[in-house]
């Protein structure tokens, strides 16, 4: 029987079952996976609970459909065009859609001469019906039944070529599309279409409803800030939370917002996934562990700028009081038989049992703050059984991304003049 895990149980069981992939073997024969306590503890380099790397986007982006059904007459604008809100974008071939429409109408004049013509059949099989013969009526009376089958066709017929009429005379009103936000053309998608992770595919039918869009408008006046979460560790954030901006190069200057959405259907494309088994007794099940994007709109943006890297953190309404040391997850801690607290660590390449001192406890996350013994950059494994000091290490970081690698604010502040 399938078994449901918490997420945080999940994190839990998928490195464990990374970092104890020795399984019982004895030091020097299968390495031991270790991975940054940084990546474990979601902040990136800073290493305290819940940080993470952030960049200055640009705010609303409209993406505008084109209508597979339709004709694209002519593109008013390219890429890098600056456009007002209500500014031509492109427009649909008018003359094809008139053409179309007075197909519709005739097809509609169809139907309706269809049905009258059926009715007065079935008003003269009638009157013949009534001064038949008893042995001839079933005759008269299987014809009526069969006019009265082609009225009800015809009369569905007319009613969904209505509905075509209906749409195609609102087309013809808004053949012009217009942009619906002032901003940048970030793209015009003239030839093929994309799939949902964007890449191209000339020989894709374009279709409305598959959501692709033909030409992107992003609002560059106005910002908003963008990260990314890792599925093992989405729980610690939700939408309308308040979060606390954080300066690269000034750690002192932050700036307030709130997280407004964490987007689920796009993941961030061109990421290394994690791939993982998550097992019980009767299957063994792979599962691929996904980044995702978040947004945070900000109260004011006064000395931010696009494209600049920032960190991010929760606010919790403390100021700027943060934890003294990375805030470790507890399935990572393990005790000797006095009740010591210790974790496996990387030491140049091999496994050793580290001592550690731990502080205050998270109930909500299930979190240790580490005040001595281990540090952001260190590199740690799941304390699974048979894992032995002196076993060979071998590093991996799954939700690592290039940004995330930089110094930490207190590392960069510590570094400037």
């Amino acid at each position: 029987m399938k078994k449901t895990i918490s997420a945080a149980m999940a994190g839990a069981l998928l490195l464990g079952l990374l970092g104890g992939c020795s399984g019982g073997s004895p030091a020097g024969s299968d390495p031991a996976t270790v991975e940054a306590v940084s990546a474990i503890t979601g902040g990136g380099a800073a290493g305290l609970a819940d940080w993470y790397a952030g960049m200055v986007v640009s705010g609303e982006t409209a993406e505008v459909k084109r209508d597979s059904g339709k004709t694209v007459l002519e593109i008013y604008v390219e890429e890098g065009d600056m456009v007002r809100a209500g500014a031509p974008l492109f427009c649909y071939d008018s003359e094809k859609m008139q053409l179309d429409l007075d197909m519709l109408y005739l097809d509609k004049e169809n139907y309706a001469n269809t049905i009258a013509a059926a009715n007065a059949e079935i008003k003269e099989l009638e009157n013949q019906r009534s001064k038949a013969k008893d042995a001839d009526k079933l005759s008269y009376t299987l014809q009526i039944d069969s006019r009265k089958a082609d009225i009800r066709e015809a009369e569905y017929n007319s009613s969904v070529n209505d509905r075509k009429i209906t749409s195609l005379e609102a087309s013809l009103e808004n053949a012009e599309v217009v942009s619906p936000i002032a901003g940048r053309v970030m793209s015009v998608n003239e030839e093929g279409t994309t799939d949902n992770y964007g890449y191209y595919d000339p020989d894709a039918e374009d279709t409305a409803d598959t959501g692709v869009e033909f030409i992107t408008v992003t609002d560059v006046t106005s910002m908003r800030i963008q990260g990314t979460i890792n599925e093992l560790n989405a729980y610690a954030l939700s939408e309308g939370m308040a979060m606390r901006i954080r300066s690269r190069m000034y750690p002192d200057q932050t700036w307030t917002g709130t997280l407004s959405l964490i987007d689920w259907e796009n993941p961030v494309k061109n990421t290394n996934e994690t791939s993982y088994y998550i097992s019980d007794s009767n299957s063994d099940e792979m599962t691929t562990a996904s980044k995702y994007p978040f947004y945070i709109d900000l109260e004011s943006t006064d000395g931010l700028m696009l494209g600049q890297h920032v960190y991010i953190e929760p606010d919790t309404g403390d100021g700027d009081k943060k934890p003294a040391g990375p805030m470790l997850p507890s399935y990572y801690i393990a005790y000797e038989d006095d009740g010591d607290p210790y974790v496996w660590a990387d030491d140049g390449g091999k496994l050793e049992k580290r001592s550690v001192t731990l502080g205050e406890y998270d109930e909500g996350t299930d979190c240790y703050e580490v005040t001595d013994g281990l540090a952001p950059t260190d590199y740690i494994a799941f304390p699974a059984e048979g894992l032995a000091e002196g076993q060979s290490t071998e590093k991996y970081d799954p939700s690592a991304v290039a940004e995330e690698e930089e110094p930490g604010p207190a590392a960069e502040a510590a570094a400037m003049p």
